[in-house]
């Protein structure tokens, strides 16, 4: 039986170096593009509270304007004033 030995090769030291250079690079990848995940769940996250933000301002506005015909009838308010103008 005869022994087969095989040659140990070992990368060159700039070859080396350039591997570790393209594993840091990765690393980097793949934490930016985990940092982008969470920063685009946060932005879902404050566009779904500024739609109901806005769903409840609608319903608040629909509200008073409501009430403020009933009291007063079809006028115009200005915002600024307070001052009410019927409406002809």
């Amino acid at each position: 039986m005869e022994t087969v030995t095989t040659e140990k090769k070992f990368l060159t030291e700039e070859e080396q170096k350039e591997l570790k250079e393209i594993q840091n690079q990765t690393q980097a990848i793949v934490l930016e593009l985990g940092e982008i995940e969470m920063i685009k769940i946060q932005i879902e996250n404050r566009y779904q509270s500024a739609k109901e933000f806005l769903s409840n301002t609608s319903d608040l506005e629909k509200k008073f304007t409501k009430n403020i015909f009933e009291k007063y009838g079809k006028v115009s308010i200005d915002p600024k004033t307070g001052e009410i103008t019927k409406q002809v």
